[in-house]
């Protein structure tokens, strides 16, 4: 369980303390960053049961009546409307969301690490939001450009030549001396 909280609400989200190296501009866009999304997307969803007058109302995700005294889920930043508790997920990795802090973002639920996906794009290598204005963006996904570096050796390979292994980046020279069958 505490694996996946970790991987619903990444503490480098909103904690600058988990985000080392950051320049002080960066610091400064994440501080922001993460007040804006506490102030106008943070909520929590509370499991309860059905109360008598909500009898019969469908349920937001599937549509499916909720009956009295059945378990629901409650979302205050969604206009108090009603879930079955599996219905209760992130719009994006189908996570379960009851009991657990959540985020809105035009009417949809989501955890706190898609929720930030949702404006920022996250380094494939630290796993952190990247706030400069640029990146790196290869094989669908983003790296700060330190972060673009070879496996094995941590050369640089912005504007080189690289090989993907295990979905990792490799420089041409270390690819072949790990990979390459020597010709005989």
């Amino acid at each position: 369980r505490a694996r996946a909280l970790l991987q619903q609400l990444p503490p480098q989200d909103c904690d600058e303390r988990y985000c080392p190296g950051l320049a002080e501009e960066e610091r400064r866009q994440l501080q922001a960053f993460s007040a804006r999304r506490r102030r106008e997307a943070l909520g929590q969803g509370l499991a309860c049961p059905v109360p008598g007058p909500c009898h019969g109302c469908p349920c937001k995700q599937c549509g499916r009546r909720l009956n009295q005294g059945d378990p629901g889920v409650s979302a205050s930043r969604l206009g108090g409307q009603l879930w079955h508790p599996s219905c209760f997920c992130c719009h994006f990795c189908r996570q379960p969301l009851v009991d657990l802090i959540y985020f809105q973002q035009d009417g949809r639920i989501y955890c706190g690490r898609h929720h930030a996906e949702l404006f920022r794009p996250r380094c494939a290598s630290c796993d952190q939001l990247i706030f400069l204005e640029e990146c790196v963006e290869a094989e669908g996904r983003r790296w700060h450009p330190e972060h673009f570096c070879c496996l094995e050796c941590e050369a640089p390979l912005r504007g080189q030549r690289y090989v993907l292994a295990s979905g990792r980046p490799h420089c041409a020279r270390c690819y072949e001396s790990l990979y390459a069958e020597p010709c005989q």
